[in-house]
């Protein structure tokens, strides 16, 4: 069940990155075995059944979603990738956990970063969604397990917070995966772009909850429609873990500098203002 409480929301902010209960777990002996190989998504699911980790119902399950997701992926992927820099890489600094973090971390906190870290996670992510998008034979889980699990771990590892308040938690890691795979369906709507419906959506929303449990989240923390996506955006937005700091008004100054920069236009048109999300720019105002 989704997390719909408060009190549960708080306690989840109390928890690391888990692999107990989660596919990034169970991935991490496959994993190691393949060494520096990249198993399709096929071999992994078909591993994760042979060990006993999902039952022959939900792999065939999680196999028709990575199946389907390319073609749902396919009718907006370009605009999709515009979303992502003006509206949902803003919003991720408004947890404040997370904004936190990218300041110590010196991740975007400076404009002269920028660059560097967008190009980084522009590939992940695109590398991600391509590896779903191929299907069967694609490398999604592989690249959502390296590229999101064990970068999430070492970052954790690397930068130790307080043990009863990481700073990666099951709250900032949920919130950073519904800006992947719920906000930018607001913003495609937004933008007068038509978003998956039906079974289209259910796969778009199913994919990301795979990679959610690739990335370490409790079961709490995945949605799997859009209506429990949206409610648990309305709880997180609604709790003391969302709102304004001074790591995330940086972030969010040295992000609008560096888009500024990248036009020819006098004066540069402000993308992130016209697209992004209202209430997230309000919150972060220098």
């Amino acid at each position: 069940m989704v997390w719909s409480t408060q009190e549960q929301l708080a306690q989840a902010r109390k928890r690391p990155q888990s692999k107990e209960g989660t596919l990034y777990e169970a991935l991490e002996p496959i994993m190691e075995a393949a060494g520096g190989d990249e198993p399709t998504n096929g071999s992994l699911l078909d591993s994760l059944l042979q060990r006993g980790s999902l039952t022959t119902e939900t792999a065939r399950r999680h196999l028709a979603l990575i199946e389907g997701f390319g073609q749902v992926n396919s009718t907006f992927d370009e605009t999709y990738e515009i979303l992502l820099l003006v509206r949902s890489l803003p919003q991720t600094y408004a947890y404040i956990d997370g904004a936190k973090l990218l300041v110590e971390t010196r991740r975007l906190a400076e404009t002269r970063f920028v660059p560097e870290r967008l190009e980084t996670t522009d590939q992940v992510m695109d590398a991600v969604r391509k590896g779903f998008a191929d299907g069967a034979g694609g490398h999604g889980i592989s690249t959502a397990y390296t590229s999101l699990g064990v970068r999430h771990t070492t970052i954790a590892e690397t930068y130790p917070s307080p043990p009863d308040h990481p700073y990666i938690n099951q709250v900032s890691l949920a919130y950073t995966l519904l800006t992947f795979s719920y906000t930018p369906l607001l913003g495609l709507r937004a933008v007068g772009e038509d978003i998956p419906e039906g079974d289209a959506l259910l796969t778009w929303m199913g994919v990301w909850k795979i990679i959610g449990s690739v990335m370490g989240i409790e079961e709490g923390g995945l949605p799997d429609t859009f209506d429990e996506a949206r409610g648990l955006w309305d709880l997180i937005l609604a709790s003391p873990g969302y709102g304004a700091s001074p790591e995330g008004v940086q972030l969010l100054r040295a992000l609008k500098e560096h888009v500024a920069s990248n036009q020819k236009a006098e004066p540069p048109v402000d993308l992130i203002g016209q697209h992004g999300d209202a209430a997230v720019l309000a919150l972060l105002k220098s």
